[in-house]
């Protein structure tokens, strides 16, 4: 990793872009890495790429750090200004995982000036209390 700062330090994008290609070979699971890899492609003005990368890395079968690179996908395009992606990337999120933590995010999101407003982000936090209650979980 640090060697891939000195190569993006010294210019050579392309250089780590193989770095960090084997380093993902040998370690598809590691999060951290899927994240510095997204992020030297967004620094380079690489969105469509960077996105790519995103995908690539939720369709790993086993990560170490999941939530981590779905909280990075998702504010990567809140970021681009793309509130229907991330409402997209949050509706994929909840297939996969009903978790209070990301209904609450869901609905804080909608109720931001790029999300669908507060009636939107009342009717996520009505489907979360449903399906919640049908699932019979409780408080975490």
């Amino acid at each position: 990793v640090e060697y891939i700062a000195l190569e993006l330090t010294l210019g050579e994008v392309d250089r780590c872009r193989a770095l960090y290609i084997n380093y993902l070979k040998a370690m598809p699971h590691n999060c951290k890495a899927w994240l510095r890899y997204a992020d030297l492609e967004r620094s380079v003005g690489e969105t469509e790429r960077c996105r790519a990368l995103y995908e690539l890395a939720v369709s790993q079968q086993a990560l170490d750090m999941p939530e981590l690179l779905w909280k990075g996908y998702i504010d990567f395009e809140i970021e681009e200004g793309e509130g229907s992606n991330a409402r997209k990337l949050y509706e994929r999120l909840l297939e996969r995982t009903g978790h209070v933590k990301v209904w609450i995010s869901f609905a804080q999101f909608e109720g931001t000036g790029i999300g669908s407003g507060a009636e939107e982000a009342r009717a996520i936090f009505d489907r979360a209390y449903n399906r919640l209650k049908d699932e019979g979980l409780k408080e975490e």
